[in-house]
């Protein structure tokens, strides 16, 4: 019977099915060791590709170069300045009236001793514009007499009405209201009175202040030359219309010696067709950079009280001091 038993638990034939065999340790182990040599050499590889895919991303973006600028503070400026003004006193070459506008900025030039220093200063008598050029050296003093250049400017003051603006759609029809609301703007822009320059520009913010320029002068008029539906705000693109338009805009004066004077200006409206309002303005050719309400005052009110720019106009009808909220 011992044998029996014996032979029963060492044959496979009698070996309890249901009874889990307990794993070896040295196979667990090697099967571990492979499986994080497996992932080890996946991580690997991954980073390798990522690692050369940014050496190439940063080997090929161009490198920008650098702006050329002029300096401020270069050498012998001031000597300029002097030995420029003195050549144009003594014997007045380019004219009884003559001076300095502007200096231009300077370029190192180098010489068979080291180097001087080319100045180029902008001169006007009046009637001509000329660029004067004085080399100096790195103490001041110049290398020759100073050499003059006429510069060729506009005869006339006419403005260029077919420049336009970028990001617009398309040109827009003025209105009658929007003349209007230009017109009662201009007036407020020009004259003294700054409770009327805010009434007419409807900001939100009730702490809101606006500086009137005071000009001297009497307010004639003011006229829309140019309306384009901008790209921004509410665009409709079937009818390829948007509630946000640019403007440019003329006001015309008379000044104190009764001598016409005109002012330019560009306008960022809101609801061109509607009820327009204006939300900003700046130079002409500026209107694409405008922003809503980037003309409020920061500071106390500068006193204008001297300028007779208001005109004679209407007082402007009220508006509406609660606009519609943007949609930029």
């Amino acid at each position: 019977m011992a044998w029996w038993r014996k032979h029963k638990d060492d044959d496979e034939w009698f070996a309890d099915p249901t009874k889990q065999s307990e794993p070896d340790p040295d196979v667990q182990l090697v099967k571990l060791q492979a499986s994080r040599t497996r992932w080890w050499r996946l991580v690997t590889w991954v980073t390798l590709l990522l690692a050369v895919y940014a050496a190439f991303t940063v080997s090929n973006t161009p490198t920008p170069a650098t702006p050329k600028g002029v300096s401020l503070n270069e050498t012998g400026k001031q000597a300029a300045y002097s030995i420029t003004e003195q050549w144009l006193a003594t014997g007045h070459p380019l004219g009884a009236q003559a001076r300095v506008v502007s200096w231009d900025g300077a370029t190192r030039t180098p010489t068979s001793g080291g180097a001087v220093y080319r100045h180029v200063l902008t001169v006007a008598n009046g009637a001509r514009w000329w660029r004067v050029a004085v080399a100096v050296n790195r103490d001041g003093t110049p290398i020759g007499y100073p050499n003059a250049s006429p510069v060729a400017v506009p005869d006339t003051l006419t403005p260029d009405g077919t420049v336009g603006w970028s990001g617009t759609i398309k040109d827009a029809q003025g209105s009658d209201a929007l003349s209007t609301l230009v017109t009662q703007w201009a007036q407020a822009l020009t004259g003294s009175d700054a409770d009327r320059l805010k009434v007419i520009m409807a900001d939100p913010d009730p702490a809101s202040v606006y500086q009137p320029l005071g000009l001297d002068g009497q307010f004639q008029s003011a006229t829309v030359d140019r309306v384009a539906y901008a790209d921004m705000g509410k665009v409709d693109k079937e009818n390829q219309t948007s509630d946000r338009a640019f403007a440019r805009v003329t006001i015309s004066m008379t000044g104190r010696d009764n001598q016409p004077v005109q002012y330019g200006f560009d306008l960022l409206l809101a609801d061109p067709d509607g009820t327009p309002r204006i939300l900003a303005w700046g130079a002409p050719g500026d209107a694409p950079g405008l922003r809503e309400y980037m003309n409020r005052w920061h500071g106390n009110l500068l006193d204008t009280a001297g300028g007779t720019g208001q005109g004679s106009g209407p007082s402007p009808t009220p508006v509406d001091p609660s606009p519609a909220p943007s949609t930029n």
